[in-house]
């Protein structure tokens, strides 16, 4: 069957052909001209082929290029800028641990150019992006978080702080999940001394994460089993810390979700508490 395609729609479909030919037929004369000077043109030539690769979005060509020019204009004013336009080009090349390297040599080098403060900021943004899962290794979270506080400590009143700030704190929540997922699997392999470990330490670090109040109940319930597995001489003292970890719970979350589950395992733990006072005044 056979399909007709309406004039008007026709037209414009060959007008909008015929204007990409024409682009592309006045953009091939300049586009060889730039090819030649990469090839074999002069350090000026290369320079001007570099900077029309990197304008046409071909960091590729422009990479190469770029760092060539690095070498040639060594100490020179020129160097700045092709330095900069380096490392934003390792960026949009999708090569970003390399381009926080050139984005901090950057800041290094020129410490009061206009640019640092935003090559600081490129260093942690770029390790962000390469900034893992949480199950996974959390290098470039940690090295982001390094490099955002440093470029906030560096220039706090430059304008890309607060976004610095928000990119912070939606990695350590990241670094949060982990050990929170970690104390969690401790404890369902019954490893109650490591779970109870954990989870104290996860809510001394990450007193501001959404996952705290669980954590504060796991630790309880921690304290709890472990007390069941203890041999009689530990029970005691390990209840106790139990019944003390429940109380800090309940006052910092009267109205827990969690709260009916502490209610009846503190009920359990004085009940224990009462059996070995009992047995211990009957000896």
């Amino acid at each position: 069957m056979l399909t007709f395609v309406p004039m008007k729609t026709n037209l414009a479909f060959m007008l909008g052909i015929a204007m990409l030919l024409t682009a592309l037929s006045s953009c091939a004369p300049e586009l060889k001209k730039y090819n030649q000077y990469a090839r074999k043109g002069t350090l000026s030539e290369k320079d001007s082929a570099a900077f029309y690769y990197y304008n046409q979005g071909d960091c590729d060509k422009a990479s190469y290029l770029l760092e060539e020019l690095q070498s040639a204009y060594r100490g020179q004013p020129r160097a700045k800028d092709v330095l900069y336009t380096y490392a934003y080009a390792k960026y949009k090349c999708g090569f970003n641990i390399i381009a926080a390297y050139y984005f901090e040599q950057f800041s290094r080098l020129y410490p009061n150019e206009p640019r640092t403060p935003e090559c600081a900021f490129m260093v942690g943004y770029c390790y962000s992006i390469e900034s893992a899962p949480y199950y996974r290794d959390q290098e470039f979270t940690n090295k982001a978080i390094e490099q955002f506080q440093l470029y906030i400590n560096s220039y706090p009143y430059n304008e890309k702080v607060e976004e610095a700030t928000k990119l912070i704190m939606d990695m350590r929540e990241k670094l949060a999940l982990k050990d929170f997922e970690t104390a969690k699997l401790y404890y369902q392999l019954e490893n109650y001394k490591a779970s109870l470990t954990s989870f104290n330490v996860f809510t001394a670090e990450f007193p501001d994460s959404r996952y705290r109040e669980e954590a504060e109940f796991m630790a309880f319930k921690s304290a709890y089993d472990l007390a069941g597995i203890s041999i009689p001489g530990k029970q005691k003292n390990r209840l106790l810390d139990a019944v003390d970890l429940y109380k800090e719970f309940a006052a910092a979350y009267p109205n827990s979700i969690y709260m009916k589950e502490a209610e009846k395992i503190f009920a359990k733990a004085q009940e224990a508490l009462g059996k070995i006072a009992s047995e211990t005044a009957g000896s």
